[in-house]
């Protein structure tokens, strides 16, 4: 059961919102929210779009709000150049914490995890 509304949102209509919110107003967006499900998830190519998205999945795992990924995933989420380059650490902790919710998620819908 979900404590909190269910958010659904195509991952490129995020991207986009997060370019018109300051990312101090990440966290008052989750409000009440107590899953997020985005589809068409695809790598990120810009770093703007890239650390912005970080700072939200940051907002994402302090609320400890569940997320279901559709689309490619976390599979190639940021390229290696952004894996290689000097945000390494911010992308990995993304990826990291972002694996942690998309878990919580699966198991929150029933869904079988398989390592």
């Amino acid at each position: 059961m979900v404590d909190g509304a269910v958010a659904v949102d195509s991952f490129d209509m995020l991207l986009n919102h997060l370019k018109f919110v300051h990312p101090s107003r990440y966290g008052a967006m989750l409000d009440g929210i107590g899953l997020v499900a985005l589809t068409g998830v695809h790598p990120i190519t810009d770093q703007s779009t890239g650390l912005r998205f970080v700072v939200l999945v940051d907002r994402l795992y302090d609320r400890d709000v569940p997320v279901l990924l559709g689309g490619s995933g976390l599979e190639n989420l940021f390229t290696q150049e952004k894996l290689n380059g000097g945000y390494r650490k911010k992308y990995f902790r993304a990826l990291s914490r972002l694996g942690a919710l998309a878990q919580g998620g699966r198991t929150l819908i029933g869904q079988e995890i398989k390592d």
